[in-house]
């Protein structure tokens, strides 16, 4: 009896490790919380002191007083962004503390 094999590019491999849903999750906060970063700029960064992403809440710790009551203004236009840049609605809130 001969084995049948499967052919698979290596992106449906990738995808099918990455769709075991603990890594999946790992994977997808780091993209979320890598996000912030591609998406505010180094400006921002530099005053970034943490970035988590839980149960849909992204969590952003900013150093300077100033521009965190700047970024609260901003929040709804930042989450947008946020969620464009990942092609998904991932962030259903932002939270700058």
């Amino acid at each position: 009896s001969k084995k049948k094999f499967e052919t698979l590019t290596l992106k449906q491999i990738l995808d099918k490790v990455i769709n075991q849903k603990q890594l999946k999750k790992g994977v997808q906060n780091i993209r979320v919380c890598n996000s912030w970063g591609e998406v505010m700029g180094k400006n921002i960064v530099i005053y970034t002191d943490q970035v988590r992403f839980s149960n849909n809440i992204l969590y952003v710790k900013i150093k300077s007083a100033p521009l965190k009551m700047e970024l609260k203004f901003k929040i709804d236009l930042i989450k947008d962004k946020l969620n464009q840049h990942l092609e998904r609605s991932l962030i259903k809130k932002v939270i700058i503390y």
